[in-house]
Parts: structure tokens; sequence; C-alpha cells
């Protein structure tokens, strides 16, 4: 079986630096991979372990030399990074035809990817490569068995969890309880750097750049005004301030 995980670079969650003036993430801030990423990343890792993947490969669109990395030194065998115009900015339908031509291009058993992304959190890569290369798929995937040519799924919903089986090849888009992925290891970082990582632009996958000019805009990034109802006393005598704190309490019944 051949696994193609789907990884994503986004501004590290832990050193996020925004610009409330501007209303922008500052430049230069520390990237990382998406943590759901790294999740099916690791899911793809055990399957080759157990003997059920034959090859993992990485793939991602648009800068992600750090997730990338961070994919082969966890095990992945090779990278395939598509690199797209410096002018060219893409929603997530843009992203699903550049990974869907590319797919195409690569082959696959089993697509993994995570459920979402921090920065963008649409969730929608993984249902629109399933309608363009008509594949069945599973979301919010919380638990998962190969055998075969079949794959047994729990899916996290409102309810509990639902158990479903998929045909290969499938698209599986994972959530964090599915594992606890690994730190890469001091040979798993040395054997990363002898991994091949092979670059395609769109024009190789044969993709009209017109095609992908975004029908989705995002507003100006913003922090949400903080605000506190409450009484504030001042210049009144403590056993004043006292009674009517109890006075409040107790209109509230917050008193015993």
């Amino acid at each position: 079986m051949k696994i193609v995980v789907l990884v994503r670079q986004v501004p590290d969650p832990n050193a996020v630096r925004f610009d409330a003036r501007a209303g922008e993430i500052v430049s230069g801030t520390a990237q990382a991979p998406n943590e759901y990423d790294l999740v099916a990343m690791e899911a793809a890792i055990q399957l080759q372990e157990s003997g059920q993947a034959d090859e993992v490969v990485v793939m991602s669109v648009g800068p992600a030399k750090e997730a990338l990395n961070r994919c082969l030194a966890m095990g992945a065998d090779r990278a395939v990074a598509i690199d797209l115009p410096g002018s060219l900015t893409v929603d997530s339908q843009a992203t699903s035809r550049i990974l869907a031509a590319a797919l195409k291009a690569e082959g696959y058993d089993l697509v993994l990817l995570g459920q979402e992304t921090s920065d963008g959190g649409t969730g929608s890569v993984g249902p629109q490569l399933s309608v363009a290369l008509d594949l069945p798929f599973a979301s919010n995937v919380v638990a998962l068995d190969a055998s075969d040519r079949t794959l047994a799924v729990q899916r996290e919903v409102e309810a509990g969890r639902q158990i479903v089986e998929l045909g290969l090849p499938a698209i599986v888009c994972t959530l964090t309880g599915l594992n606890e992925p690994r730190y890469p290891s001091l040979k798993g970082i040395m054997a990363a750097r002898r991994k091949p990582t092979e670059t395609k632009t769109i024009s190789d996958l044969g993709i009209d750049q017109s095609l992908l000019e975004p029908s989705v805009s995002w507003g100006r990034l913003f922090l949400e005004e903080e605000s506190g109802e409450g009484i504030i006393l001042r210049d009144v005598p403590a056993d004043e301030a006292a009674d009517k704190l109890i006075a409040f309490l107790n209109e509230r019944k917050l008193l015993g």
C-alpha cells in the first residue's frame, strides 16, 4: 500500500506575533507543521512499521520546508513540494485542485491529512479532494485499522463515535485523538538529509493558473475586544463596601 500524507506549514501557534495595527501576522514569525497533519503522518508511519504500507510520501503546496523536513525525519520515504508563483495566493478550493492533479500524477492507495489547519481552520480540503478524485472519504477520524484493501475507522461525532468501513483508495482526515506524533530521533534527522524531495510547479502538473484564482477572501485580522461587567466601588468605607458586596451576592443567590 502506498500512502501519501498531505501537510501544510502554518505559523507556530506557540510563537505567533500579531501586529494589531496592521491587522496581520508579523513577517518572520516562526513556522511549524500543522498539528493535525503530524497526526496523519504518525498514522502513516505506524501502518508502514506494521507492514501494511510499502511507501510513505509526504506532499505539500507552497512553502513548507520545515514541515517536510519534520515528516522526513519522522520516517516518510520521500517528499513532493509543489511551488506556487510568488504572486499567487490560493484558497482551499485552489489547493485541492493542485493536490488532486499532483495525486493523480503520483499515484496512491491511501491519502491521509489533518482534519483542518490551525491558520485557516476550514476543514474543506479533504472533502474537496474526495469530490475531485471521486474517492470514499472519512473525517474526524480518531481510530484506524487497515486490512487488505479495506479500512475500518472510528469517527468522532456529536453522539459519540461512528464506525465506518472504506475500500481503498480512500481519503482520511485525522484528529489529534488518533495518536501522539513522535519526535524525530537524531538518527531520523540525519537520515532525512539523504531522502529525496521532488519539486514541482503548477505548470508541471498541467494546471492553468487562471483556474486557481481564490473564490474566498479573508477579511482583516483583529483581536476581539475584551470587556467585563461588574461594580467598582471607589472611596467607600470598608464596612459599607462589605455590605454592598453581601447584598450583591444575596441578590444573585450566591450565598448559602
